[in-house]
């Protein structure tokens, strides 16, 4: 007997309404809804649309009970570290900030006054990032924010909008340890962390594991929206934590997971968190991850690189396609020039091709003239930054790694793909595109009992998805360009 579940998977740019049917032993997906993401400039500050991103989910519900979809459960998946305040009488309180908010740049000191950074990583093992949730905190203590003054709770984003569904306050797993204001093992909030920035308890509500049921669909919305008490489940809300669950892996083999998009992230599943020296002096991270897994990983700025690039040249009259753009790449100089994706000039919106451009200049490189050269040096760039990854993590973990998963939308560039198998010297498998969703839907069928456990899930999407294969080329010149990259990214 077939279940079907809608998965709501919401990204930086856009966000998606998808049914998945579990059916003889497969998942398939079908897209009902699409709609536009992305921050609200308002005054100088970065801002979320809360009302309108619920507004979407709504009518994504509408359309697939319009269909006559007998759905058995409904869950919200996100991008990390961003919140919303609620009041005391249960209202939003004003509008969410965006990540990219440029409050948090210099943030960090005074948060390390409060208490000190060696301390935050030793009881979160959280990357240090200037968005995460502990800093935009920290910048609303500094800055006396009034809708702190007027917040009862925090919801990270994927729970303030399943609170929207069914009236739930609580903290999912995976989305909380993304705070940094999270233990891994004691299993709570960090609270020498909260008191020491000065923040209520109070504000912090219980956090619940990946795979719960957490209510149904509200009175008043099964009303609006004509669609019965569907159970409203939090999966692994955070979307790198369903797109790890998707991951179609083999029990036992020696793999690690690209999850590529606007961001990059790269890492290995662990039992345990690992918080050593040595993975805090490689700012590293441990997330969680469905079934109490721990995502041990490094963020990379990703796609954002390309995504930009290509904005800007719209902005300036002309209009790339993405497979116009992969081919300007192929056509040009290899190993032209390097930049550190991570480096903080490419954190904010703006003319991506002028930072790549001074970046260059900077270091000491050739400056890239061409849309192709400046493509082909973020590719490449990041193919150089995924292999540092790799190797650091079979150092600071001692496991070896033989295969490299790549998962999401960043997999179906297949120039990218190969320069990771040429830059790793690892197998690249990749697929499924749709991981955050399979994720998303294997969880909720794991918590209304469709799906026994994650190991099954993963079998049941290995079956459901077509994998590429990459095998690396050109591997000793690809070893003396990484000589040259490394030098860039120390002396940069």
């Amino acid at each position: 007997m077939s279940k079907n579940y809608l998965a709501f998977d919401l990204g930086a740019s856009s966000g998606r309404a998808i049914i998945g049917t579990l059916d003889n032993g497969k998942i398939s997906l079908r897209e009902i809804h699409r709609f536009s993401n992305g921050p609200v400039a308002i005054n100088g500050g970065l801002f979320w649309n809360l009302p309108g991103l619920f507004t979407e989910l709504k009518t994504g519900l509408a359309k697939a009970v319009q269909e006559g979809v007998e759905l058995d459960g409904i869950a919200i998946d996100t991008w990390g570290v961003d919140y919303t305040f609620i009041d005391s009488d249960g209202f939003p309180v004003g509008l969410p900030r965006n990540y990219r908010d440029p409050r948090t740049e210099d943030v960090m000191p005074f948060a390390f006054e409060k208490i000190a950074k060696d301390r935050i990583y030793e009881l979160t093992g959280i990357q240090f990032m200037s968005l995460n949730t502990i800093f935009q905190l920290a910048a609303s203590v500094r800055d006396n924010d009034k809708q702190l003054l007027a917040a009862d709770k925090l919801l990270f984003m994927p729970n303030a909008l399943t609170y929207l569904f069914c009236g739930n306050v609580s903290a999912e797993y995976s989305i909380t340890t993304t705070s940094a204001l999270y233990n891994p093992n004691t299993g709570d909030w960090a609270w020498e962390i909260i008191d020491a920035l000065g923040l209520k308890r109070s504000l912090f509500p219980n956090i619940v594991p990946s795979g719960t049921v957490v209510g149904t669909v509200s009175t008043q919305l099964q009303e609006e929206l004509k669609c019965g008490p569907l159970p409203v489940i939090l999966i692994g809300s955070h979307d790198t934590a369903s797109a790890v669950a998707a991951v179609p892996v083999q029990k036992g083999s020696n793999w690690a997971y690209l999850s590529s998009g606007t961001w990059s992230l790269i890492g290995l599943e662990l039992d345990k968190p690992l918080i050593t020296p040595e993975s805090g002096e490689a700012n590293y991270t441990n997330e969680g991850g469905v079934g109490g897994k721990i995502r041990f990983l490094k963020n990379i700025m990703g796609l954002w690189l390309i995504q930009e690039c290509r904005n800007e040249w719209i902005r300036q009259g002309t209009e790339y396609s993405w497979g116009d753009l992969v081919k300007l790449a192929q056509e040009a100089e290899p190993f032209f020039a390097f930049v550190d994706p991570n480096d903080a000039s490419f954190v904010t919106p703006g003319n991506m091709p002028q930072r790549i451009a001074e970046f260059c200049k900077k270091t000491g490189q050739k400056v890239p003239q061409t849309p192709g050269q400046t493509i082909r040096i973020a590719l490449e760039s990041l193919a150089m930054r995924y292999k540092m990854s790799v190797d650091d993590l079979e150092k600071i973990t001692g496991k070896k790694i033989d295969v490299l998963h790549i998962v999401g939308g960043g997999c179906k560039n297949d120039l990218l793909n190969q320069f990771t198998a040429n830059a790793t010297g690892r197998k690249i498998l990749t697929g499924p595109v749709e991981a955050t969703a399979l994720g998303n839907i294997a969880v909720q069928a794991i918590a209304t009992g469709d799906i026994e456990n994650l190991d099954q899930a993963r079998a049941i999407i290995a079956d459901s998805t077509e994998m590429g294969i990459f095998t690396p080329q050109d591997t000793k010149l690809w070893t003396l360009a990484f000589d040259s990259f490394k030098k860039i990214i120390q002396t940069k």
